[in-house]
């Protein structure tokens, strides 16, 4: 395979690290997770058009995936588990595509990549929101100081 310069574009990733459970505003579980990710890293890769039929991909007849991104570089660290800034969509953003399968060999790697929608990111960043948000609210009420049933004294004056 030749990894062409010119057929290269700059792709922005997050590794997956891996989940936090969310906790209520009495610091219980609440049952859903936030996934982790790394800090914001790039590769040069190739990155094809959309795909076209399932007869001459190189993943067979995988068809959840919309693209492909292939690199000569055997060291490219992007798994299953990353999320993809792809054709120069804003990394202060949303992501906009997810790695679907790893496709490594000897001499390249190959990625079936898969478009998202904006909303599921919109989702993710509401719970991180909401997280973020128990999280004040709980440090908030054990640094509380609790004042109630301190009441000041009024002096009435006798008329006679």
């Amino acid at each position: 395979m030749r990894s062409l310069l010119r057929n290269q574009q700059p792709v922005f990733y997050k590794l997956y690290k891996g989940q936090e459970e969310i906790l209520d505003e009495w610091n219980n579980p609440t049952g859903s997770f936030l996934p982790i990710y790394s800090e914001l890293k790039s590769a040069m890769l190739c990155v094809s058009p959309n795909k076209g039929s399932s007869e001459v991909e190189q993943f067979g007849s995988l068809e959840d995936y919309d693209r492909t991104m292939t690199t000569a570089d055997t060291t490219c660290d992007i798994n299953e588990d990353a999320v993809l800034w792809v054709d120069g969509a804003d990394t202060e953003g949303p992501y906009n595509y997810i790695v679907k399968l790893v496709a490594p060999w000897k001499n390249s790697i190959s990625f079936a990549i898969k478009q998202v929608e904006v909303s599921e990111y919109e989702a993710e960043q509401k719970l991180f929101a909401e997280a973020k948000q128990y999280a004040d609210h709980q440090a908030k009420t054990e640094h509380a100081v609790d004042q109630s049933g301190v009441e000041g004294t009024e002096s009435v004056s006798e008329e006679g």
